[in-house]
């Protein structure tokens, strides 16, 4: 036995050699690269915005449930899955509708987003960027009122800027029957209730909560405090909309993607990955297939918008 155990030590039976620290780490590096790259691989399948999964639908590429639906999307250069509600081509960016999900929040908090997507909802500033970056989006908001007339705005360009930009807001091009209020607020940085970038002397999402593009300080604010403090000024009448619910929506200019490549027909209609459809819309989202008038109010002179 002794003489066993002494040939044992002396490597004449070499025992199970125990990994390093070093190639333990190795190995790990290499798990974890093997992971991102699948990961990475499952992103770059999945749509970039409601406007590709209305295309792929349309040429039936995808068979995805219509309006209504949750998806999740990756927006260009964005690393990280989102979920939104489809409108045809347009994708959800914001909704207000019962005051439920408390707007008056962070910096931090308005650029990745909160709230859900059928209910109270911001996608993101971060999210914005990367869905407009590259200047091919317009902007569809769709309001009611407390007298439950309906009111539209519409902008033909919609971008918003960077992070280290301040997210700042660029649009133009508008239509529609609510009076071009956010114009007053166009080429400003965000603002939040911690994070003062207004040109006002006084610091307006303090002052009227909710973050947004504010001025000098408002003409528009549609994150404001839910209790009349969501507002669309109209010029045409010089008075105040009281909003008492508000739906922003974007969708890719028709132009920029004459000749975009579809995602891969191998790609399984799941990448979309609807998770289901509300069973009643809100009274923001029936809006947009015109079942509101404008009411006695105002006489409605255009017709309302229908998705497309």
């Amino acid at each position: 036995m002794e003489a066993g155990s002494k040939s044992d030590y002396n490597g004449t039976t070499a025992p199970h050699r125990t990994l390093t620290e070093l190639e333990r780490t190795t190995k790990l590096v290499q798990q974890l690269e093997s992971v991102e790259n699948e990961y990475e691989s499952i992103i770059n399948k999945l749509p970039r915005d409601c406007s590709q999964i209305e295309r792929m639908r349309s040429t039936g590429t995808a068979n995805q449930p219509g309006d209504g639906g949750l998806y999740l999307i990756a927006p260009a250069e964005q690393h990280h899955p989102l979920m939104t509600q489809c409108f045809g081509e347009w994708t959800t960016v914001q909704r207000r509708q019962d005051g439920t999900v408390d707007f008056n929040r962070s910096w931090e908090e308005y650029a990745q987003g909160f709230g859900t997507p059928a209910g109270e909802f911001w996608i993101g500033n971060q999210a914005l960027h990367h869905l407009t970056q590259d200047n091919c989006s317009r902007l569809r908001i769709v309001m009611q009122d407390i007298y439950d007339n309906t009111w539209y705005a519409d902008y033909a360009t919609f971008r918003i800027d960077s992070r280290d930009a301040g997210f700042r807001l660029e649009l133009g091009g508008y239509s529609g029957n609510a009076s071009d209020a956010f114009e007053y607020q166009n080429h400003m940085q965000f603002s939040a209730i911690d994070v003062d970038r207004d040109i006002s002397n006084t610091h307006c999402a303090g002052n009227y909560e909710g973050g947004w593009w504010f001025s000098h300080c408002q003409h528009a604010n549609l994150n404001g405090r839910y209790n009349l403090g969501l507002t669309w000024f109209d010029a045409s009448r010089n008075e105040w909309i009281a909003v008492k619910s508000s739906h922003m929506m974007i969708a890719r200019r028709p132009e920029c993607d004459a000749n975009v490549t579809e995602l891969p027909l191998e790609v399984p209609v799941t990448s979309g990955l609807a998770v289901g459809s509300p069973s009643t819309p809100s009274d923001a989202s029936r809006s947009l297939h015109g079942t509101n008038g404008i009411g006695a109010r105002q006489q409605q002179t255009t017709a309302a918008p229908t998705l497309s």
